[in-house]
């Protein structure tokens, strides 16, 4: 209760980065507003070069209570790749009128992905969802990730360290198949 308490008194929010292994493998971002989590699937991932554009389909709400799931879902194996807080540019604090202007600007206190950031909508559309672009401002974390690729240095669980294809297996496999040998013997 503290911590939101924090997270509400400096304007943060909830944040997360899904890797998402579902027809295509991609990444969704989830930013906490308004009770739910806006929702966007970035088929490349992020980037943390700065001024490097990634296309980002806008999808529909997610309920704010799946921010930390992991598993398997009917869409495919979810990793929760990265989480924190993030916080709207004093310009963008309204973030309704920021989302229909079509411009969001951000900064995220993530294990993984941290600094600032741009929502900008695009004049296209992907199977009837707005398209948006992310990209990473210029900063300190920019620049330490000048030469790597956070997706590839860092492409674990933030929350077990496994692989997707290990949350794959330990979510198909019988929970309590051990406990029931045990018992049979």
């Amino acid at each position: 209760m503290e911590v939101e308490a924090h997270r509400c008194a400096f304007g943060e929010r909830a944040y997360a980065m899904k890797k998402h292994d579902a027809t295509h493998l991609h990444y969704d971002l989830r930013l906490e507003w308004n009770e739910v989590l806006l929702s966007w699937a970035l088929p490349d991932g992020p980037s943390c070069g700065a001024g490097v554009i990634r296309k980002a389909i806008e999808m529909e709400d997610h309920p704010k209570a799946n921010i930390l799931f992991e598993g398997e879902h009917e869409t495919g194996t979810i990793m929760l790749w990265d989480c924190g807080t993030w916080k709207p540019y004093p310009e963008s604090a309204d973030i309704e009128k920021s989302l229909r202007k079509g411009i969001l600007l951000f900064t995220l206190h993530g294990e993984k992905l941290k600094g600032d950031w741009t929502l900008t909508k695009t004049n296209t559309t992907s199977h009837a969802r707005p398209i948006w672009t992310l990209c990473k401002h210029v900063d300190a974390f920019a620049e330490s990730y000048t030469s790597k690729c956070v997706l590839k240095e860092l492409p674990n669980s933030i929350s077990t360290g496994r692989t997707l294809e290990e949350i794959d297996r330990d979510w198909k496999r019988p929970k309590d198949k051990h406990e029931l040998q045990i018992r049979l013997f």
